[in-house]
């Protein structure tokens, strides 16, 4: 009983604070931004490169897909993938 009425006088009020939010932009908008964005990162990377990740992402191929397709092992799909995001991210992010 003691230990809750200590607790009580120790804390203070919790002040309620006004946020305003401003949309400046809509998310669509946004949206539109980073999509428009992305395509031009896109165009910057290795032709090979933009080609794995379209397939991947866009089209949905699995690893064994694009392994068949390329003729390589999976591992070494795993390895351009990753290659190829990181020069996309590093694309993108250089982009205004």
């Amino acid at each position: 009983r003691n230990k809750e009425r200590n607790m009580s006088d120790k804390s203070s009020p919790i002040e309620k604070s006004e946020h305003k939010v401003t949309e400046d932009i809509s998310d669509d908008a946004l949206f539109d931004l980073r999509s428009e964005k992305l395509k031009r990162a896109l165009e910057l990377i290795d032709p090979d490169d933009k080609k794995l990740l379209l397939l991947k992402y866009q089209d949905d191929v699995s690893i064994k897909e694009l392994q068949a397709l390329m003729e390589i092992g999976e591992s070494a799909v795993k390895m351009r993938l990753k290659r190829a995001k990181s020069r996309i991210v590093e694309s993108y992010n250089t982009l205004e």
